[in-house]
């Protein structure tokens, strides 16, 4: 069974960062004097928009910063290009 690594691009990753803080930037401008369940709704977009940051961060920075793993149960299969 081959198994591989999926891992985006260093410029898709970097964009992902970039739009990912303009989300962050934009939650906190626009629903910081929220209340209620709009105060509820802004720590929700914050904690996702940082855990979307901190993985395209990761991906696009680390050596092992992959995504995903594809398994074949195939044992001829190879990656494309190989």
């Amino acid at each position: 069974m081959n198994s591989f690594r999926y891992r985006p691009s260093k410029p898709a990753a970097v964009l992902g960062i970039v739009v990912g803080v303009g989300m962050l930037v934009f939650g906190i401008t626009q629903f910081g004097n929220a209340s209620g369940g709009g105060l509820a709704f802004l720590v929700f977009w914050c904690v996702m928009v940082v855990a979307i940051t901190a993985l395209n961060t990761w991906a696009a920075f680390s050596e092992r910063g992959s995504l995903g793993t594809f398994v074949s149960d195939r044992d001829d299969a190879a990656p494309p290009g190989r």
